[in-house]
């Protein structure tokens, strides 16, 4: 067991700000807004498949440096297998390649909270997978015409990843609990032990000492017999 035992899964509430976006040429600022809102409901619900609208794969990879990977299905299914691992196991779901278009592995068949922490790995540090699209979108330097969508789209995920980041203190905290209870209960446990063993030895040492006390009694109320009773000669010799 680890802080991972801890973890509690759950959808996220991050709330879509109240933006302004600039009509541009070839989207107006009806459709960025639209893009934004579905890009905070992928978010809060970790990525699930339904969520990921055409508009979202559009923006993606036309005007935030992806490749197209295809199509939608091979674009979802490089970037968010994990997270739709996890959608799968929190919600039940028996057969995850019902969704993830059959890109199913080892992580499905974890446990919750050893998903939800996966997740939170590849977002720190990994250049694959859910973590590869981090970096894209962070470091996507867009001064152009949507460069107000992408902005909002950063500050979304950056609630996000702050959001799993408390979850993972939460967990780690309640872990550190758990373990302190458990070494007191652990101690008290050696303690009762000790001195169950102590009383062992005390009953075992007061065995022969009441031996010898009844061997003692005995002896001292042995009754004399015809031959040992003392006769005239042994007053008198």
């Amino acid at each position: 067991m680890n802080s991972r035992n801890f973890l509690k899964p759950k959808n996220f509430n991050i709330k879509a700000k109240s933006l302004s976006f600039e009509s541009v040429e070839f989207m107006t600022d009806l459709e960025k807004k639209k893009i934004y809102i579905n890009f905070v409901k992928l978010l809060n619900n970790h990525f699930k498949r339904t969520l990921f609208k055409k508009n979202l794969y559009e923006h993606f990879h036309c005007h935030c440096g992806f490749i197209a990977h295809n199509n939608i299905h091979g674009f979802y299914g490089e970037y968010f297998e994990t997270a739709a691992n996890f959608h799968f196991n929190v919600n039940g779901y028996t057969n995850p390649m019902h969704e993830c278009g059959g890109n199913l592995n080892s992580k499905s068949t974890l446990s919750h909270g050893e998903q939800f922490y996966a997740i939170y790995e590849e977002l720190n540090g990994s250049r694959y997978s859910l973590g590869a699209f981090h970096n894209q979108i962070c470091g996507n330097m867009n001064y152009g015409d949507y460069r107000d969508l992408d902005d909002a789209i950063k500050d979304a995920f950056s609630e996000y990843m702050e959001i799993w980041r408390e979850e993972i203190k939460k967990a780690i905290k309640a872990w550190d609990k758990f373990n302190a209870g458990q070494k007191v209960q652990e101690l008290r446990e050696e303690q009762e032990k000790i001195k169950t063993q102590k009383l062992e030895l005390e009953s075992k040492e007061k065995v022969p000492e009441v031996a010898l006390v009844k061997e003692s009694v005995k002896t001292q109320s042995k009754p004399i017999t015809q031959k040992e009773q003392p006769t005239l000669f042994d007053f008198v010799a």
